[in-house]
């Protein structure tokens, strides 16, 4: 049985140019379940039906992001493809047991009333929601993800079995959308753990973000919890004395451009 996923994907790569642009727009106008945002325009402007899918299964998880393009895809008449999307799942979905995805009754996941996007489903944290919101930045800006996984394998988030598959990935950013594949299965604490990972080995990304956790205060890293990552664990007086000096270079950076571009004028 295919994936939530690759049904949304399917089903996307169905669309004409005009078709994609008016489910975009179908989208932003559904009624959601309580916790849950309609994707911003800006996100989806430009996204191609790979981009979409991510943004679909970002924002809504796989099993309920079945349900909102279903019924966006109905909104704009295609209604075979919308039925084909939701009824390719049958009595059963796609979820995550034990790190593992396996079949369970839908009932299991929320999906009580398929026609109802309102109905109640799982609330999503807020280290959940932010890794949502930025699915694409994280695929797209995440560098030296072999690190990450590490971080993410010694916290018990993952199984060796995973970070292998994610490794396997031939890009980096192939790597974090296998990563972020796994994300249904993390949980909260997953989600937690996978932030703390990110402070300690992307904090100027982190912090461009505008990331801000349970445990976090607003526009920094928290010191405490990136002391705790075992990649910055492990890391000896030089590497610990390189750090001012790396974070300095970054302004001068900065002004070299900025002289540049002045002599041009």
């Amino acid at each position: 049985m295919a994936g939530c996923r690759d049904r949304i994907l399917r089903a996307l790569e169905e669309l004409s140019v005009a078709e994609l642009r008016r489910l975009k727009a179908a989208l932003n106008r559904l009624p959601l379940a309580a916790g849950y945002s309609t994707i911003p325009r800006g996100r989806m402007e430009g996204a191609d039906a790979l981009d979409l899918t991510d943004l679909v299964v970002g924002y809504y998880r796989e099993e309920y992001g079945v349900r909102v393009l279903g019924e966006a895809l109905r909104r704009i008449q295609r209604l075979d493809l919308a039925d084909g999307l939701v009824g390719d799942a049958g009595e059963m979905a796609v979820g995550w047991r034990g790190g593992q995805r396996v079949a369970v009754a839908r009932q299991e996941l929320g999906c009580h009333d398929p026609d109802d996007l309102t109905a109640d489903v799982p609330a999503l944290s807020p280290a959940e929601r932010f890794v949502a919101r930025h699915r694409l930045a994280l695929i797209q800006r995440v560098r030296g993800v072999a690190a990450l996984l590490d971080c993410l394998q010694a916290d018990g988030v993952l199984t060796t079995e995973e970070v292998a598959t994610v490794a396997a990935g031939p890009t980096p950013q192939e790597q974090m959308r296998r990563l972020l594949a796994t994300a249904p299965a993390w949980g909260r604490r997953g989600h937690r753990r996978f932030l703390r990972a990110m402070r300690c080995l992307h904090p100027y990304l982190m912090e461009d973000l505008g990331e801000e956790g349970e445990d976090t205060p607003r526009g920094g890293v928290s010191p405490q919890k990136a002391s705790e990552c075992p990649q910055e664990a492990s890391e000896g007086p030089q590497e610990a004395m390189e750090g001012p000096q790396k974070a300095s270079e970054d302004p001068l950076k900065a002004l070299k451009k900025l002289l540049k571009a002045l002599k041009k004028l």
